[in-house]
């Protein structure tokens, strides 16, 4: 189990990196959009849109791995997911938002798709069930550290 963790470590620090990032952007999106004074049904749509994408990213993703493979789906989706962010923080009106949101969720959805299948081919019977549970580990550590991120700033 360890080998393959060792093996494996690119990815983790990953998908971590991408959680740390994600947990903090859920927090301040909702907390920026009172200070924007969005009404509660326009942040429910925007931030609803992350579902959406996620609904769909998840349908997609596969057909991309099989085409052009593992490290270039995650590579695109992954870049894709930090321009959403960027999105989000140069346009602040509710439809950008929503758009962003929806870039993100499909960008996320699949790169868990990527992880997830990457880590499933290189698990053996055996150790599939300690291989995946690290993962889980590394993607729930890194939303809450990013979600703790929020008490750092001085606002």
């Amino acid at each position: 189990m360890q080998k393959e963790v060792k093996k494996s470590w690119a990815l983790f620090i990953g998908i971590g990196v991408m959680m740390i990032a994600h947990g903090l952007q859920m927090q301040i999106m909702g907390i920026r959009s009172v200070f924007e004074d969005f009404s509660v049904f326009t942040t429910g749509i925007f931030m609803s849109g992350y579902y959406v994408g996620y609904f769909i990213g998840s349908k997609t993703t596969p057909n991309f791995v099989s085409k052009v493979g593992h490290i270039r789906v995650f590579a695109a989706f992954a870049s894709l997911a930090s321009l959403s962010a960027l999105v989000a923080v140069v346009y602040v009106n509710p439809l950008m938002w929503t758009i962003s949101r929806f870039i993100t969720g499909i960008s996320l959805v699949s790169c868990y798709v990527v992880t997830e299948s990457w880590l499933n081919d290189r698990a053996t019977n055996k150790n599939r069930g300690q291989l995946l549970s690290a993962y889980m580990m590394v993607i729930y550590f890194g939303l809450a550290l990013g979600m703790l991120l929020l008490n750092i700033s001085k606002c």
